[in-house]
């Protein structure tokens, strides 16, 4: 029995260091691997980007998703840029990301003419590969980039790859999301930032 007793010790020492060694990794390679030139004198943009989030199986705006156009909107009737670019494709379901938040900031009031779409990207990568292009291709050089604010870090390294000039802006987190859920989320961010810093970027 003692011997038994030994090993599970072992094996419950071996999983909590290294656990523990995955949390401080994860905290501490953030902040020296990830390199990230917001702009903060910018004032004014070519562009406003607002980063996709799933719309619901009905192709609705989920919560996240209505924080993140709503600042994208109070952004543009602020006269940050005089284009919001909505970039996302239908990841979790059918929905297509862009043209759901396309057709959500419609009904708030702003004008197809002052919208752009981006319906390929799957992943914040794509989001800013798929984009910048966009913007080369109407000659934008600048860009105030919206995503919900755990989601910040990750974005402005990813964005960092490009030639643009850009501020990050986030927007308020979901009503209905707990503190222990928000504190979960930014640690996952934070993970997937550091395997990104690790072992590359996906394409």
């Amino acid at each position: 029995m003692n011997k038994i007793k030994k090993i599970l010790i072992g094996i419950i020492k071996f999983f909590f260091i290294s656990w523990l060694l995955v949390v401080v990794i994860t905290l501490i390679v953030p902040y020296f691997g990830s390199s990230c030139k917001d702009n903060f004198n910018l004032k004014k943009f070519d562009v406003i980007i607002v980063l996709g989030s799933p719309a619901t199986d009905d192709c609705k705006p989920g919560s996240i998703m209505k924080d993140r156009v709503e600042k994208g909107i109070e952004l543009f009737k602020l006269g940050f840029a005089k284009k919001i670019l909505f970039t996302g494709s239908s990841v979790q379901n059918n929905c297509t990301e862009a043209e759901v938040m396309a057709a959500y900031a419609i009904s708030k009031g702003i004008s197809k003419t002052n919208i752009l779409k981006e319906t390929r990207a799957e992943n914040t990568f794509q989001n800013a590969f798929y984009s910048t292009a966009q913007m080369k291709k109407h000659n934008f050089a600048s860009a105030a980039i919206v995503t919900s604010e755990p989601h910040i870090k990750r974005s402005c390294a990813v964005f960092s790859k490009f030639d643009i000039d850009y501020s990050m802006f986030p927007s308020n987190n979901p009503k209905n999301i707990s503190k222990l859920q928000l504190l979960f989320w930014k640690f996952g961010e934070r993970m997937i930032l550091t395997h990104h810093i690790i072992f590359g970027y996906p394409k």
